[in-house]
């Protein structure tokens, strides 16, 4: 495959946009192009509103033949999921590899057994805490009556 300038390229493809056999639109490729980076929301509606109005969009090469251009997009829409499918792979694997090693590295980590023991003992210890200051709260806090029936007022 000989090297193209980008140039040599665009001027080998033709946009043709036909209805009922006849053209409406044939713009050269070095043409559609930058129109199309120039204007690309108008270039965009265009081309998704024209088999709405009955008109077929055509890329062609400069031998005449359509180009499958939903091929090559589906083609390299499936290259971009397959890529992408392997990179969360790798990343999920790394990530594993490093939890086991992570895990592995500290001799002084306690069997789940233990620690849910020794959660719980503590929990305990908090809860006995926790209701002796609340009894001797109540023991201490001054009790005060009102009589509706006095007369002075503070």
């Amino acid at each position: 495959m000989e090297n193209k300038s980008i140039l040599e390229t665009l001027a080998q493809y033709r946009l043709k946009v036909e209805k009922d056999g006849k053209p409406i639109v044939d713009v050269p490729g070095l043409l559609a192009l930058p129109g199309l980076l120039m204007a690309p929301k108008l270039s965009l509606t265009g081309l998704v509103a024209a088999p709405l109005l009955g008109c077929q969009v055509h890329l062609e090469g400069e031998d005449g033949k359509a180009v499958d251009v939903e091929g090559k997009v589906r083609d390299a829409a499936e290259a971009v999921v397959n890529t992408a499918g392997r990179a969360a792979r790798t990343i999920r694997e790394e990530v594993e590899k490093a939890w086991e090693a992570m895990s592995a590295d500290d001799p002084a980590e306690e069997p789940d057994a233990e620690k849910d023991a020794k959660n719980t003992q503590e929990d305990e210890t908090v809860q006995d805490i926790v209701e002796d200051l609340e009894k001797q709260a109540k023991s201490e806090i001054p009790t005060i009556q009102v009589n509706p029936d006095d007369s002075t007022r503070a």
